[in-house]
This record gives structure tokens, sequence and C-alpha cells, in this order.
């Protein structure tokens, strides 16, 4: 008479296996019920995005020439110059260090104009 092997009863493992997992998978659940909820702070109202900030325009006049302070928040950042003969020019401040630094080809109203050097082609 020959014995056919026995095969090892799943079923008995699967209890204790069952077990483990549902242990794993709770304890998260129940380390986020342990505090407080907490809830974020409302955003300042002063602080709206993609809120345009208009800069102020300070226009004096004078006998040799009309000169125009442009600021934000009393910093003034450039001063447009027109002379009563020749063509205008600019003080500005590139660095924000409140020294004003001259230009003849700066207008504050377009988009600053960036340097593009060609190093190498092919």
């Amino acid at each position: 008479m020959t014995t056919t092997p026995r095969r090892p009863d799943l079923r008995r493992g699967l209890l204790p296996a069952a077990l483990v997992l549902g242990l794993g998978l709770s304890a998260p659940v129940a380390a986020e019920q342990e505090g407080p909820i907490v809830t974020p702070p409302p955003a300042p109202e002063e602080l709206t995005e993609g809120e345009e900030i208009e800069p102020t325009v300070r226009i004096l006049r004078r006998e040799w020439a009309t000169i125009e302070e442009f600021s934000i928040d009393g910093q003034i950042y450039a001063v447009r110059i027109t002379p009563v003969v020749g063509p205008p020019y600019y003080l500005i401040d590139t660095d924000g260090d409140g020294v004003l630094n001259e230009r003849a080809d700066y207008d504050p109203h377009k988009a600053p104009k960036i340097h593009r050097w060609e190093l190498l082609r092919w």
C-alpha cells in the first residue's frame, strides 16, 4: 500500500495571516485619529495672487525739463528726465540699493530688454 504525501492544510495558516494584515492596516487609521484637527489660517487680504502692482508716477515740471518719478510703495525705482532740448534719458535703480544709474534706452512701461550674445554657431 502506498501512502500519498499529506498536503498541509492552508486554512490553518490563513487565520494568523489575516489577523496580522488587519492589524497592520488599522494602525495608520488609529494614528490619524489621535491628534486634534488643525485648520489653516485664512490668507491675508492684501496678498492676492495675480494682482498687478501699479507704480505711482509723480511728474515734476521745471524750466529745463519734465521729470517723472516712478515708485512702488514709496521706493523710487526709475526716473525719466525729458529735457526741453534733446532726447529723454532714464535713471534706474538696477539692484534695489536706492542708487539710480543712468540708462538711455530704458522705458519703465515696457518689459526690460534681455541681452543675448551668440557665442558659438555651427
